[in-house]
C-alpha cells in the first residue's frame, strides 16, 4: 500500500467515531477518555523507559481527577531527561512520523507521533473544517512562512490550497491572497491584521465577493481581534489551538466557542503546583494526548494560560469549552512591584490606542521596557503621538505610570515559525531571555 493511500485509509476509517464524538454526552466522553488514559499509562509503564520509576507505578486511575497525582512534564524536562527515554524502543520507523516544535520558546524539541494517532488526528481536522461550514472544493489561501506538503485529498482536487509566503511584505501578502480568490483564508492573527492594513476598500470589496471563512491559529486570538477580523473580512472567524507535541487541543465552533478534542486529548487547567483550578479560573494548560504511543507525554505543560468555560454550548457539542487568556505562561513583563503584565494587555493596547497598529515589548535584565511600535501613519509626528497615547493608555491599565522607551518599527518581528513575537523579557530570569508568542 502506498504511503498516500495508507494515510488516507487511516484517516477515513476513524471518521465515523470522530463524527460521533461531539454528540456524546459528557459522562460518556469522560468514561472513554479515562479508558484511553489508562491504556496509555499502562503502555508507558511497560514499554517506555522514562515511566518505569515509582512516580508512575500505581494501577489504573479510578477517575480523571486522579491524573493530578502524576507529575507534569515540560519541554525542558523532556530535553534534560533525553528524548530517547520517551520513545517506545521497539516501534519501527514505519509506525511513526517526526515533527519538530517551532522553537518560539527558544528551544526545539523533536517529536514522534505514531501513525494511528496521527490518522485519528487527521480525521478530527476534517471534522473541524466540515463543522465550520467549509465545502471541500473551496479554494484556500494559507499564509505560512514555509511550504506545506500536498495531502492525498488535494491530489484528488479536494481542499485546494495555495500557500502564500508570510515572510514577504504585507502588501505582497495581500496581492497574493487576492490572486487566489479564496473562499477560505488561513493565517496567524498578526499577519492577517497586517494584510488588512495594506488593503484599500476596493481590495476588500474584491476579496469579499468570494470569501466565506477565516481560520486563525498559533497565536492568542483575543475577542477584540476576532471581532476586528470578522468585521473587516465580513465573514465568520474560527480559531484553533494546537501544539506540535500533542497536535490539536481545541477548535472553534459556529457559536464562537473553542471545543476541546476530548476524543483524543484530556485537558487540565492547573495552578503553579499542578493542582486543578475551578472551571472559569485561569491557569496553566496541561494536556494528555492519550492516543499517542510513539512518544507519550502524559500531563504535558504547553506553556499557555487558559480556562475551562463552564456550561454547555449553543452549538450542541458535548465537548468541553476552553478559552485562552493572557498569553503564554512565560510571556509577560514584570513591573517593579512584581506585577505581571501578559501579552494580551499589549494586544488590546494595539487594538484601541489611537495611532498604534501593532507593538512588541522587550524588557531587559535591568527592568527597562522598550516598546517596538508600528504606527498607523508614517512620519515622526505620527510616531510621537502614538507613543504618547500608548504611554497614557498603559499607565491607565496598570494604575501607575511606567517609564517606557519607544523604537519605531515597520512590522512585528516574526518567529522562525511565522508567529508574531510580542513579548521578550530577561528581567526575571537572571539575565537569560525568556520569550514567547501570544498564544
Amino acid at each position: 500500500m502506498s504511503g498516500g493511500l495508507a494515510v488516507a485509509v487511516r484517516e477515513l476509517r476513524h471518521l465515523p467515531s470522530v463524527w460521533r464524538a461531539p454528540r456524546r454526552d459528557p459522562a460518556t466522553t469522560r468514561r472513554l477518555a479515562l479508558a484511553g488514559v489508562n491504556e496509555m499509562l499502562a503502555y508507558c509503564r511497560e514499554r517506555v523507559p522514562h515511566f518505569a520509576g515509582d512516580a508512575y507505578a500505581g494501577g489504573p486511575l479510578r477517575s480523571l481527577d486522579e491524573l493530578a497525582t502524576l507529575p507534569t512534564l515540560t519541554k525542558r524536562e523532556v530535553l534534560d531527561a533525553g528524548v530517547e527515554a520517551f520513545h517506545a524502543p521497539d516501534l519501527p520507523e514505519s509506525r511513526f512520523r517526526t515533527d519538530v516544535t517551532s522553537g518560539t520558546t527558544g528551544t526545539r524539541l523533536t517529536i514522534r507521533h505514531d501513525v494511528d494517532a496521527y490518522g485519528y488526528h487527521g480525521a478530527t481536522v476534517l471534522r473541524r473544517f466540515l463543522l465550520s461550514g467549509y465545502r471541500p472544493w473551496w479554494r484556500i489561501a494559507h499564509i505560512k512562512p514555509f511550504p506545506r506538503p500536498t495531502r492525498w485529498f488535494q491530489r484528488l482536487g479536494l481542499f485546494p490550497r495555495v500557500v502564500v509566503n508570510a515572510g514577504q511584505s504585507e502588501a505582497a501578502i495581500a496581492r497574493d491572497v487576492l490572486a487566489v480568490r479564496p473562499q477560505l483564508i488561513m493565517g496567524y492573527p498578526v499577519v492577517l491584521r497586517g494584510m488588512l492594513r495594506s488593503m484599500d476598500d476596493g481590495d476588500l470589496t474584491a476579496l469579499r465577493r468570494g470569501l466565506r471563512l477565516v481560520m486563525t491559529d498559533s497565536e492568542l486570538l483575543t475577542d477584540e481581534v476576532a471581532a476586528l477580523l470578522g468585521d473587516r473580512f465580513g465573514v465568520p472567524v474560527y480559531d484553533e489551538y494546537s501544539a506540535y507535541e500533542v497536535l490539536t487541543v481545541s477548535s472553534g465552533c459556529r457559536a464562537g466557542s473553542m471545543h476541546v478534542d476530548e476524543d483524543r486529548v484530556w485537558l487540565e487547567i492547573v495552578d503553579d503546583d499542578g493542582v486543578a483550578v475551578p472551571d472559569g479560573t485561569a491557569g496553566a494548560v496541561v494536556v494528555t494526548h492519550f492516543r499517542e504511543r510513539a512518544m507519550p507525554l502524559p500531563r504535558y505543560r504547553l506553556g499557555d494560560r487558559a480556562m475551562i468555560v463552564p456550561g454547555g454550548c449553543p452549538c450542541g457539542s458535548g465537548l468541553r469549552r476552553m478559552k485562552l487568556v493572557d498569553g503564554r505562561t512565560n510571556d509577560f513583563i514584570e513591573l517593579p512591584g512584581g506585577r505581571r503584565v501578559y501579552s494580551g494587555v499589549f494586544l488590546s493596547l494595539a487594538m484601541y490606542t489611537p495611532g498604534v497598529a501593532e507593538c512588541m515589548i522587550r524588557q531587559d535584565a535591568s527592568g527597562e521596557i522598550t516598546v517596538h511600535l508600528v504606527p498607523d501613519a508614517p512620519g515622526p509626528a505620527a510616531f510621537a503621538a502614538a507613543s504618547q497615547a500608548f504611554t497614557t493608555a498603559f499607565a491607565a491599565l496598570v494604575d501607575e505610570p511606567v517609564p517606557l522607551r519607544f523604537v519605531e518599527a515597520e512590522r512585528i518581528e516574526l518567529t522562525p515559525g511565522g508567529k508574531g513575537r510580542f513579548v521578550e523579557s530577561a528581567y526575571r530570569d537572571g539575565g537569560r531571555p525568556v520569550s514567547g508568542t501570544a498564544g
